[in-house]
């Protein structure tokens, strides 16, 4: 018999409002809601989407050489390069250069919080333990006592105000700040976004979830499942872990220097500097395909016969109203306007294009190669 789900304290609603449930790294998450995917992409587009986080995980190091210790393990440059009430993209790195996870840290003044993804609970805390021992620093795991929502879309800032006294005029794009819920309770508002929309997330006691919950439904914010988060985040061209990167995929390959600081030690940066040096023999892209059949994962990228890499996301995306796909190509394919083919299944491949990401910018909107 396989090892049992976990539920977030919000598990429970989604399947009693019509939530199609499914295993999403050991936890029972919604896919989807009664309207489907494409509905709930357009709420995200055109609304406010509120998506359930609370599968994710939330570490929190404290102490004299905290911001000391996260520059150790974090790619980021916590000390000079992240302000006070900041948050920054970093990675989790192997000392082979390979990517353990992704992470969002955030810096204020008495503590360094590090947003892991679902499929690090586990390793990324003993990842941090094992490294962080020479330092002056606890690291607390409050995952499974902290909610975490979030509201995606245009009108995330109307829906905000219903349940928190956060002032959004001073929260900025990539910042975060301390107010209170409604009910008095103290809750950490970050204003980031893995839809390309702009949104919130709310962090708060476990055991407001369901009643804040609530209250952003009533205020207008619509639920939504992990289908639509992963179209728009793959329209958005935002990469995931276990797909974009992983320990066989470096930062460098996956496009993501920006995370990093080179100039810094860190765990895996040496080989990292090594690499970029060298050079990387193969570079993330996106594709344009002609048609309506999706490339998925795990597809070959084909030029001319020749097998010059593979898809590592692909979907349809109904804003664009096309397939589009992000693969891992050779890296002197890796420009704009390339032709290539991808290999749906043996012996039949379609005709694909690179293209520049992301697909989608809710601040410019992108046609379709050639429209």
């Amino acid at each position: 018999m396989g090892e049992s789900l976990r539920h977030t304290p919000l598990t429970a609603w989604h399947a009693d409002h019509g939530a199609r449930m499914v295993p999403f790294a050991g936890f029972s998450m919604p896919v989807q809601y009664e309207a489907g995917i494409q509905a709930e992409v357009k709420i995200v587009r055109e609304e406010a989407a509120l998506f359930d986080l609370c599968h994710m995980g939330r570490l929190v190091l404290r102490g004299p050489d905290r911001v000391r210790a996260a520059d150790h393990v974090l790619s980021q440059n916590v000390e000079e390069k992240v302000p006070l009430g900041a948050i920054r993209y970093a990675l989790i790195c192997a000392p082979d250069g390979g990517v353990i996870d992704d992470v969002l840290v955030y810096k204020e003044a008495d503590a360094i919080h590090v947003v892991i993804n679902a499929s690090g609970r586990i390793t990324d805390p003993a990842h941090f333990r094992e490294h962080i021992g020479a330092f002056d620093v606890e690291l607390e795991d409050v995952s499974d006592e902290q909610t975490m929502i979030a509201i995606q879309g245009p009108k995330a800032k109307d829906v905000l105000p219903a349940v928190c006294d956060v002032d959004l005029s001073t929260l900025k794009y990539y910042r975060f700040a301390r107010a209170h819920l409604h009910n008095g309770v103290e809750v950490m508002v970050s204003r980031t976004g893995y839809t390309g929309e702009d949104g919130f997330e709310l962090f708060f006691d476990v055991d407001h979830a369901v009643t804040i919950w609530n209250a952003l439904v009533e205020a207008g914010a619509k639920p939504c499942g992990l289908g639509a988060r992963d179209v728009c985040r793959t329209e958005a061209g935002m990469p995931l872990y276990g797909h974009e990167m992983n320990r066989e995929i470096s930062p460098l390959e996956a496009g993501l220097e920006f995370g990093m600081d080179l100039k810094k030690d860190f765990i895996g940066a040496d080989a990292l500097r090594n690499q970029r040096e060298e050079g990387v023999a193969r570079s993330l892209v996106g594709l344009s395909v002609e048609g309506r059949r999706v490339p998925r994962e795990g597809c070959t990228v084909m030029n001319q016969g020749e097998t010059v890499g593979i898809v590592t996301s692909g979907t349809f995306s109904p804003t664009l109203n096309r397939p589009i796909a992000m693969a891992l190509v050779r890296s002197d394919l890796a420009r704009e306007g390339v032709s290539l083919d991808v290999e749906l299944r043996a012996g039949k491949t379609i005709p694909a294009t690179t293209e520049g990401m992301p697909f989608y910018s809710r601040k410019r909107k992108k046609k379709a190669p050639g429209a």
